[in-house]
């Protein structure tokens, strides 16, 4: 007996909380009703195909809606809805049922008028010219006179999990309401597409792959709030709306896989993080792979899928942008840059979590994915105005460099002999091969009437600063023209000149001086590789002397020494690039043995050829055009009647 009593009291408790039947909704011209979900009876018909009069002929069991909202994600059949609606006012009034844009839905209203049924639509599924002026509102006008009672039966017909706010508003403020939503959204998407040719005038301008992503990405942002505004209705082609059910769902695998390829490019994720750049490539593969189960997969069930994947790319740029943030120098873009992709994730989980019954609706939920993508957007465009102005004062920084670089350009070619054959008489040859534009490796020829000096100098160090440095020592080299016959005493007082500039670099160096009339030859060698003879037969002498190179902190002690000066054969100078080039594959250096087997097969050619065949099969071992280090070799014949052809 005790059990029935406790079981009456909790049918009357559940019957007074959740009614079999909902109330009439009582309106007046003066208020506006949100959320009025609660007011709604709903059914869902075995047979998708049921009408109207079917539903009323079979006497359908309608229940009461569980939500403030219309919110029906699994039903795969159309959701029948019915909404009793009571005028108290004093005179007729048009009012304005309003459902929130879905993505792609058919709204069907029947009412009764005057004992006739009469049906309005408004949906993507009914083109353009059967909708209502307010198409994009998904608004239907009902008129009411005064004490009038009049149910009206809503069908929701949708490829897309069912979801829809539903307003009743008066005319006045219907009005009022739809001309601030025109003109937010007019702003909005104009704002978006001046973003849209901007971010396309960068990627075009500036070439990073960042600004083609973002410019992708811009592009499908764009495209997914046509669909939930409502805007997308306006687009038609042919006779069907049906390719716009698909085109959603890619449009978000697009948008997830962009966005993802912009977080890696502008965060520069591979520089901070190897592991989360694999992570998100793979994640992207991932996306395309699923894009392409649209052709497998029914197209509510695939819609589902997509609508939870990409919430995984959300999460995933942001935990990656707060990593970043403790690795990059750059805070303020990347903070701009988690605070874009933080108010997509709230707008996002704002509308989620009211769909799903987690949150009290509220009607702003409606518009936070709009909202929040337009935040999204404006954070992401003052991050990307910070980016391209460090490139452009990096450009401006590169264009700065790139001159001196020609002016240091113009010195290197200023410090190579003038091209030339021969010197005092002698057949003469000479390459040069830098390991970078500006190289540090330069020759000096200095001619009288009767005397011949060559100069071979190293510069530690590549680029700018060693050719500054060659530059001064070619100064310096002025010393060592009034005594030419005292190469050792120039060098120390070359040293002397330099000490002051060299800025912790050092240089090597080679001088000989020829005096063919009394067949001297003097040389003064400052730490650098020794003179070679190459005879006609292919025997090599080396000629060399004492002495360290020259340096600010430890004395040269340069030698000199004086040798009879051969009557054949050819002198060679050349820098260690030439001995010390690496075959980019094996990492073997290209060495002294190979060298001279190779002058000595040259020993009867001309001084240039020589020079030529060295830097040719150089280039042969390295497998490339660039070196290591500087290459300079420098070749004098002693024939002066030596004229083999080139």
């Amino acid at each position: 007996m005790q059990f029935f009593k406790r079981s009456s009291i909790l049918l009357l408790f559940g019957f007074f909380v959740n009614p079999l039947v909902s109330l009439p909704l009582s309106v007046e011209e003066t208020n506006n009703y949100r959320d009025i979900g609660k007011y709604f009876e709903y059914t869902i018909p075995k047979n998708p195909e049921s009408t109207l009069s079917d539903l009323l002929k079979e006497d359908s069991l309608w229940r009461p809606n569980p939500k403030k909202v219309i919110s029906f994600p699994r039903s795969k059949h159309p959701v029948w809805l019915k909404i009793t609606l009571i005028h108290y006012g004093n005179i007729p009034h048009t009012f304005f049922l309003h459902l929130s844009n879905p993505v792609v839905d058919l709204f069907e209203l029947h009412t009764e008028i005057n004992g006739q049924w009469r049906t309005q639509w408004s949906g993507e599924q009914v083109l353009q010219k059967n909708k209502p002026i307010y198409s994009h509102m998904s608004a239907f006008p009902i008129t009411l006179s005064p004490n009038e009672s009049r149910t009206i039966y809503l069908k929701i017909k949708s490829d897309n999990p069912i979801f829809s706010f539903v307003s009743f508003y008066n005319s006045r403020t219907f009005i009022a309401y739809s001309k601030k939503q025109d003109i937010f959204f007019a702003g909005y998407f104009g704002a978006g597409f001046m973003m849209f040719f901007f971010s396309l005038f960068l990627a075009h301008t500036l070439r990073y792959k960042k600004f083609f992503y973002f410019f992708f990405y811009l592009a499908t942002v764009l495209l997914l709030n046509t669909y939930s505004t409502g805007f997308i209705q306006y687009f038609e082609f042919g006779n069907s709306n049906s390719w716009k059910n698909y085109l959603f769902p890619i449009t978000i695998h697009l948008s997830s896989i962009f966005g993802l390829l912009f977080t890696l490019e502008f965060l520069e994720t591979k520089a901070f993080s190897s592991i989360l750049n694999r992570i998100t490539i793979s994640y992207i593969l991932i996306l395309t792979f699923v894009l392409l189960f649209i052709f497998v997969l029914d197209l509510r069930n695939f819609i589902q899928l997509t609508v939870f994947l990409i919430i995984i790319p959300i999460f995933l740029a942001i935990f990656i942008s707060i990593f970043t943030l403790f690795k990059s120098k750059k805070k303020l873009e990347v903070i701009l840059f988690l605070l874009a992709f933080g108010v997509l994730l709230f707008g996002a989980a704002l509308n989620t979590f009211t769909v799903q019954g987690f949150l009290k609706p509220i009607h702003f939920a409606s518009y936070s994915l709009p909202l929040g993508s337009a935040l999204e957007v404006f954070f992401l465009s003052l991050a990307l105005v910070l980016r391209v102005s460090d490139y452009r004062k990096s450009n401006e920084q590169k264009q700065e460099i790139d001159l001196q670089l020609k002016i240091a350009q113009k010195l290197q070619n200023g410090l190579l002999p003038k091209k030339r054959s021969h010197a005092l008489g002698y057949p003469l040859g000479f390459r040069y091969l830098p390991a970078t534009d500006i190289g540090g490796d330069f020759v000096e020829i200095i001619e009288k009437e009767k005397e011949l000096g060559l100069f071979l100098c190293d510069v530690s160090g590549h680029g700018i600063p060693a050719a500054m440095i060659a530059s001064m020592t070619k100064v310096s080299l002025e010393i060592w023209s009034d005594i030419l016959n005292k190469p050792a005493l120039a060098a120390d007082k070359i040293r002397r000149s330099l000490l002051s500039l060299l800025s912790g670099h050092f240089l090597s160096a080679f001088f000989v001086y020829i005096q063919p009339e009394e067949r001297i030859l003097k040389i003064a060698n400052a730490g650098h590789l020794p003179l070679l003879h190459l005879d006609r037969n292919g025997n090599i002498t080396t000629y060399t002397s004492y002495g360290r190179a020259i340096n600010e902190f430890v004395p040269s002690d340069i030698k000199e020494k004086s040798f009879q000066l051969p009557v054949e054969g050819t002198l060679i100078l050349f820098t260690d690039g030439v001995i010390e080039a690496r075959n980019v594959h094996t990492g073997e250096l290209f060495g002294e043995e190979r060298f001279y087997q190779l002058i000595q097969v040259l020993a009867k050619k001309h001084p240039q050829v020589i020079c030529d065949s060295v830097i040719e099969q150089i280039e042969k071992f390295q497998k490339s055009k660039r070196s290591d280090d500087d290459i300079t070799i420098l070749a004098l014949s002693l024939d002066s009647s030596f004229e083999v052809s080139l």
